[in-house]
């Protein structure tokens, strides 16, 4: 019989946005301002315990250095607890995936003493040197990415790092697929094969579901929209849930099924 995985959703944080970010060039007539999780996941495939992102460094470097509106943290909302409330605990964790690197998914390393830490070298190389002008505002001046993490990436971490060069199957059932110069230079989507069917963890390739997948309008933040736009249509061909890392439905039907 062929493993299925199971994906459980762990809530890392929240923060508050503009929905303006869910379409491209900011045209949406949305003005509202609203509050979304930051999600990460566990993946419990055969013995293994895999973890998708995991959330930021904490609230206030979002504000000082990244300079974008309230993010929030709480007790329960650590790493930890998250775990504890599906019986695991970090040390278990075998391996990270980070679909990228910006400072809201990669910001929680430290929780996991044991795990490989799985990334595109594409993703860090861009993090690295990101291409941004010094007059952006927001960001760290760094395209979101925070330099204390991509300094834990390739220093801290360096002798746990796993870096892949494209599609990779990374435990039964479980893929990452590198979707370049879509969200971020290395983004990468993970699909999870489940009794359910195939679940795709999509990071911040899209935002909204019904916007960005089934519309196909590609969301605010992107480096090339034609990559971007061919992205989210494979995404939409190869999986039966798509899961943002900033909703509160799916985080919901995750945990229900």
């Amino acid at each position: 019989m062929a493993t299925r995985a199971k994906v459980l959703p762990l809530l890392l944080g929240e923060a508050d946005v503009s929905k303006q970010l869910d379409i491209i060039w900011s045209l949406s007539r949305e003005r509202e301002i609203i509050t979304v999780p930051i999600l990460g996941f566990a993946i419990l495939v055969n013995d293994q315990v895999l973890i998708v992102d995991t959330g930021f460094r904490n609230a206030e470097r979002c504000t000082t250095v990244q300079h974008l509106g309230p993010h929030r943290t709480q007790p329960e909302w650590s790493v930890a607890q998250q775990l504890a409330r599906w019986g695991i605990a970090p040390h278990q964790v075998s391996m990270v995936v980070l679909t990228h690197l910006h400072y809201d998914h990669a910001g929680g390393l430290s929780a996991f003493p044991n795990a490989q830490i799985v990334v595109q070298r594409l993703e860090v190389q861009a993090a690295a040197a990101p291409v941004v002008s010094r007059a952006l505002d927001v960001g760290g001046h760094a395209l979101f990415y925070d330099r204390l993490d991509v300094a834990d990436v390739v220093s801290t971490y360096w002798d746990r790092l796993v870096l892949l060069e494209g599609d990779e199957e990374i435990a039964p059932g479980v893929r990452c697929v590198l979707y370049a110069n879509s969200h971020t230079p290395g983004t990468q989507v993970v699909y999870v094969d489940t009794a359910d069917g195939r679940i795709a963890l999509l990071g911040d390739l899209a935002r909204n579901v019904h916007l960005n997948i089934e519309e196909e309008l590609v969301p605010g933040i992107y480096y090339d929209l034609e990559s971007t736009r061919r992205a989210l249509r494979d995404v939409k061909r190869s999986a039966d849930l798509y899961v943002p890392a900033h909703d509160y439905a799916v985080m919901h039907l995750l945990e229900n099924r």
